[in-house]
């Protein structure tokens, strides 16, 4: 079982990861910084048939947005979004 920090480090999100920011025109979302861009998950899906959240790869575009690093903490700050298991 992985964690999720080593799934992020999987080619399947890396690739998917590379997709979201070409989509986005390489730069935040939010403030529009072309720097130290991440992909943010607006929202995490647990599957019946998995029994567990999905893979961060899996997500359809849509639930998958860019953000610079300091933009995806300050949204992780104001938004609490519930803890994932740490195993995959």
């Amino acid at each position: 079982m992985e964690t999720y920090i080593e799934l992020l480090q999987r080619p399947e999100w890396k690739i998917k990861s590379m997709k979201i920011k070409q989509r986005d025109g390489k730069k935040c979302r939010n403030c529009g910084s072309k720097k130290n861009l991440q992909v943010h998950h607006r929202q995490y899906h647990w599957s019946r048939r998995l029994n567990g959240h999905i893979f961060p790869w899996a997500y359809k575009n849509q639930y998958l947005i860019t953000l610079c690093d300091r933009c995806h903490y300050y949204g992780h700050k104001k938004y609490t979004v519930l803890p994932i298991s740490s195993k995959f």
